[in-house]
């Protein structure tokens, strides 16, 4: 299993932007990323989908009753650096205890973040929602959007 998370600790130097992929997504054959179960922090991850729908029309949805959930949101509590994390197995887990320290924008950007790794982004940096670290960045950059379309490209 491959994990992918944003941690609490502040930022150091960035390199270059470029367009950087993981190994693996979340998306189905349908080119579809259907999600399922709860997070205290649902407004918040409602907007993130929202930004990359925005961007590419309908990709994220809500799993029905027709179609098998390609992610699951859960919640957990633990005292480490990791607010949150996805993994290749489908889990998208949020950490209740670095989550509630975070502004409303802070909670977003990790929303937002989380959903592009399920998308097959890598981190990148400090001007992209993808940064390793936690921002108040609720915008994509150009950098964000070129990543998903590499992304996209290889579903």
């Amino acid at each position: 299993m491959v994990l992918m998370s944003i941690i609490l600790v502040a930022p150091q130097n960035a390199s270059a932007a470029k367009v950087k992929l993981i190994s693996w997504n979340l998306v189905n054959k349908k080119k579809q990323l259907n999600w399922d179960g709860k997070t205290s922090y649902q407004k918040e991850f409602n907007f993130g989908v929202g930004v990359w729908n925005k961007y590419k029309k309908g990709v994220i949805r809500k799993k029905t009753a027709k179609v098998t959930a390609d992610a699951r949101l859960s919640d957990y509590s633990k005292k480490e650096p990791i607010v949150a994390v996805t993994s290749s197995r489908g889990t998208m887990k949020f950490n209740r205890y670095n989550m509630k320290k975070l502004t409303l924008n802070q909670r977003r950007n990790v929303m937002i973040h989380e959903l592009g790794h399920a998308l097959g982004l890598a981190h990148n940096t400090k001007d992209d929602v993808i940064f390793s670290y936690v921002t108040s960045r609720i915008t994509l950059s150009g950098n964000d959007k070129a990543s998903y379309n590499a992304a996209y490209r290889k579903y």
